[in-house]
């Protein structure tokens, strides 16, 4: 019998342990729309157009601490998790808050809810051209639609052959879920628009076109953070990739995670 409930333990720890939310895989929006990235790497703080990485972030069980170098000099801040959820965080900061995570409560706390509860995708287009880099006589066109019916097109093309082929196979849960977590990181409201933007669609270019909570952002030329377009543009050369069961050429991934100068 001892065996039985032994084994029976183990099985309920480890399903609890499973379905806990991990801070990490989440990012998380303060009071004043400061969006908290809690990468195990290079955690990233951003509010309006100020953006700011920090060093390597240490967990434990109720507390994290965030740390930067400034002038060769190391600066650590402690935070209490007073609560988290797989929708809500709460940190208490021991003493005064050399990073200004959020805005306080009335306790000396900082509250964040998941940043997927507040984002209403719509769609998102992307559009390249560029010339082969393995053979610079042909000239590729990748075209990616996704919308928040799941419809879908993927529009692969050299132009120096043949007019291209569609494939309109939906996302699957996991893919959709993948894209809304990467567009919800990071707060576009504050990004600059890219107005009369001319391209001439004869050189290699790019057009990025981001659909959500009755805004639309065009972005063109991926002048992002650099985790954030390195995350999207792995997302779309894994997702045409898919569809279309071809090996994207390395060159144009590069292209479409680089960061403008």
């Amino acid at each position: 019998m001892k065996p039985f409930l032994l084994l029976f333990a183990l099985i309920i720890f480890h399903f609890f342990a499973c379905s806990q939310p991990k801070i990490s895989k989440i990012t998380w929006v303060g009071e004043n729309n400061q969006y908290l990235n809690l990468t195990k790497k290079k955690p990233t703080l951003q509010q309006g157009s100020n953006y700011k990485q920090f060093e390597r972030t240490k967990y434990a069980k109720d507390y994290i601490i965030l740390s930067e170098v400034y002038h060769s000099k190391k600066i650590e801040q402690k935070y209490k998790v007073v609560h988290f959820t797989q929708d809500t965080l709460i940190l208490a900061p021991k003493g005064e808050d050399v990073f200004a995570l959020s805005e306080a409560n009335e306790q000396n706390q900082y509250v964040f809810v998941n940043s997927m509860l507040s984002y209403k995708f719509v769609s998102i287009y992307y559009e390249t051209s560029f010339y082969n880099f393995d053979n610079p006589k042909d000239k590729l066109k990748f075209i990616l639609c996704i919308d928040s019916a799941k419809n879908s097109r993927v529009l692969v093309q050299n132009e120096s052959f043949s007019e291209g082929t569609m494939y309109t196979a939906p996302p699957s849960k996991v893919e959709y879920e993948r894209l809304i977590k990467i567009l919800s990181s990071y707060d576009f409201s504050h990004f600059p628009e890219e107005e009369n933007i001319e391209i001439d669609k004869e050189s290699p270019y790019q057009i990025l076109e981001i659909s959500y909570n009755d805004q639309m952002k065009n972005i063109s030329g991926f002048s992002l953070p650099a985790n954030f377009a390195n995350e999207l543009g792995y997302f779309m050369c894994e997702y045409i990739e898919l569809r279309a069961n071809i090996n994207v050429p390395w060159g144009w991934r590069i292209l479409i995670r680089q960061r403008k100068a």
